[in-house]
Order: C-alpha cells, then structure tokens, then sequence
C-alpha cells in the first residue's frame, strides 16, 4: 500500500509555483500500470469521487481491492473470496501527509499521455521528492515518488474515463467480516 499510495498522490516552471490540484475535481476511473519499489509491475484501476475523498483501488494481479477514506485516515483491505475485511491506518503512506507535505512545487511545462493534456509538475521537500503530470482538473497520469530510501516506484495513465461513479463503490459491502486491523508494519518501511 505504502509505495501505491505515495505514488497515486505524488507530484509538481523553473519558478516556483503553487501548487498543483492534486484531487480530481470529477469522478474518474484511471487505468494504470504501477511500478512499486521491490515489487513487479501491476495493472491497477483506481476509481476516485470527485475531491479525492474517497478512493477504490482493484487489480486482477491482487486478490484484494482497497477502500480509502482519506478523511479517516484509512484503508479498509477487502478480500473478496474470503468476504473478509480489515483496516489499515494511511497516515504514514498519504503523500500529502509525508512527501508532499511543505514541498516547494515547479511547474516544467505541458504533455499529452493517455491522450489527455497534463502539466509536469515536480515537487521537493525535506521528507522527499516526487515528479507527476497531472491535469487541470487534478488526475494524476504519470508519476514517480521518492523518499529518503530511494525510488518508491512509478505509475503511467494508459486510460482514463470520466462519469458519475455509485456511491456503493466506495462502501464496505454489508456481508463482509471484519478480520481486525492490519499492522502499518506489514506494507513497507
């Protein structure tokens, strides 16, 4: 979750700027191929409500799916086949919370990539660094995050589709069990 997490979020003109939107201001669904540090490559679709609030993250390549509610400051892991849930505190992995939090943003100029226009961004703080183009209603297309133990890893945008996403995408589903708490330890650093 930790490098998934810090990547989802990571960020940021030779001058210094403000900072970028780093929430979609509309509900979107973006497919990404996602390179976490120490692991392979994975095919991640992450659906997001207008805001950022509220995230869900799916991968044929995990058995899991994750609900974030950026609010709470959690994750709820869902393990479909086992109708089994446990949580797990985000605060240590939320990018605006560690590498984005006090960074210095410079804006570099303009890309195309999943056929959507994006501004290259890179952002710089004592608690790392992070480099993203995102577009300017706040969707993260392309993007790589580090910190003081090196690269956290990378994402690349290959499809990104606006609409109106269900409430429920977001809701723990009612017959899931609860498995307890997950301990922060357990994904990464």
């Amino acid at each position: 979750m930790k490098p998934l997490a810090a990547i989802l979020a990571c960020l940021a003109t030779p001058a210094i700027a403000a900072a970028p939107l780093l929430a979609p201001t509309r509900d979107v669904v973006v497919d990404y191929a996602v390179h976490p540090r120490d692991h392979g490559a994975l095919a991640v679709q992450v659906s997001v409500q207008a805001g950022g609030q509220h995230l869900r993250i799916t991968s044929a390549d995990l058995p899991t799916a994750f609900l974030v509610d950026r609010p709470a400051g959690e994750a709820i892991v869902l393990l479909p086949l086992l109708k089994l849930y446990a949580t797990l505190g985000i605060g240590r992995y939320d990018p605006q919370q560690t590498v984005l939090r006090d960074a210095r943003f410079e804006r570099h100029g303009r890309s195309v990539v999943a056929g959507h226009a994006c501004v290259d961004w890179t952002a710089v703080s004592a608690r790392g660094e992070a480099a993203a183009c995102i577009t300017e209603d706040g969707v993260i297309l392309r993007g790589t995050a580090s910190d003081s133990h090196g690269l956290l890893g990378s994402v690349q945008a290959s499809t990104v589709q606006y609409g109106r996403l269900p409430q429920e995408l977001f809701v723990l589903p009612a017959d899931y069990r609860n498995a307890g708490t997950l301990p922060v330890d357990g994904f990464g650093r």
